[in-house]
């Protein structure tokens, strides 16, 4: 068969093997009902032809597709891009393909792309970016394929969920904004529904408690972890008498956000504001940005997640399995000791 072009299609494969189209299907798809020597004459000819079977096809046939859906919040914000590159690169090497959906931090969007997934054969799905509302709760228990939470999880939807300790992280934030002697501090937090904003919220108050230090819920502002975001809070921060002179920002782009407003506006930083964001993406470490911020391992999440589902669709995994990362404090050039004629707030 040496002189036989390569690409063949199903039916040149069936008729060089002598047997009917659905045998090379059922063959192609593992199917039980096909006789040792056939499955072995048919795998020959595939073999000697380099025939490549169509994965959706593939898919169709088996009611599954060789593929994952990734949820995730804004393929522009480079965090999560890092986070799809580890999902990426785990599922390309066994042999899946990975489709990206948009939630834009949007309850409605996420419903309607996950009332889609029910539709479709998707070989499992890693939600990165879903809020935690009980109308999500009867799709997901409605859908077939194995799902693992990415950075996010419910507290009323069991499944397996890899995230990083977001109160600790926040918790770090607000520490070394104390320790430079800051008492007054905002925080520009995410949507209200992420479990991971609320945490980051609950390590902020925490920091501040420890430290005898009084919080003051107007200083927590909620933001939707989008530049334009960061943008408003600082023209808020800039129209106020009573500054805080240290902020923490829910991640990295709202922070970009705040910097770009302060340098357009001759807000000088960190002389007369210190700012930490949390995610350490790689352009925080760029000049003149410089950013002190939180840093996530990104890529090893991602990693994580996918390989999680590897073992949930193979079934190998026997328990629901959840794995904490541990953020990083990296300090740069944002954050320094408050101006020493900044009015502070006050003490509990």
């Amino acid at each position: 068969m040496a002189g036989h072009r390569e690409g063949l299609t199903i039916n040149e494969i069936a008729r060089l093997a002598g047997v009917s189209r659905s045998t090379v299907s059922r063959v192609l798809t593992g199917h039980p009902n096909v006789k040792p020597q056939t499955r072995k004459l048919v795998e020959e000819v595939i073999r000697k032809s380099n025939y490549r079977p169509n994965p959706i096809a593939q898919g169709l046939v088996k009611g599954s597709l060789n593929m994952i859906g990734l949820l995730v919040g804004d393929i522009r914000n480079s965090f999560y891009a890092e986070l799809a590159r580890g999902v990426e690169d785990v599922a390309h090497k066994a042999g899946y393909m990975v489709v990206f959906f948009n939630s834009d931090y949007d309850i409605d969007r996420e419903l309607f792309y996950l009332q889609g997934a029910q539709q479709f054969g998707f070989s499992g799905l890693i939600l990165m970016s879903i809020l935690d509302g009980q109308e999500l709760v009867p799709v997901l228990r409605n859908i077939k394929c194995p799902i693992v939470m990415l950075n996010r999880y419910m507290r009323s939807f069991e499944t397996d969920v890899v995230i990083v300790d977001n109160f600790q992280g926040a918790y770090l934030a607000t520490k070394h904004l104390i320790e430079l002697g800051h008492t007054h501090i905002a925080h520009l937090s995410g949507p209200a529904l992420s479990t991971a904003s609320q945490e980051r919220i609950a390590g902020f108050k925490q920091a501040l408690q420890d430290h005898g230090i009084k919080c003051m819920e107007r200083d927590i502002v909620e933001g939707d972890l989008l530049l334009e975001s960061g943008r408003q809070f600082a023209e808020r921060w800039i129209a106020q008498s009573n500054r805080p002179t240290g902020i923490f920002v829910a991640n990295d782009f709202m922070a970009l956000g705040v910097i770009d407003v302060f340098l357009r506006k001759g807000v000088k930083i960190p002389d007369d504001v210190s700012v930490v964001g949390y995610d350490d993406l790689p352009y925080a470490r760029v000049a003149p940005i410089d950013l002190t911020t939180v840093r996530q391992p990104h890529y090893q999440m991602g990693a994580t997640a996918m390989e999680f589902l590897l073992q949930r669709i193979r079934g190998e995994a026997e328990f629901t399995q959840r794995i904490t990362f541990m953020p990083e404090l990296v300090v740069r050039s944002t954050t320094a000791p408050p101006p020493k004629d900044a009015m502070q707030g006050t003490t509990s």
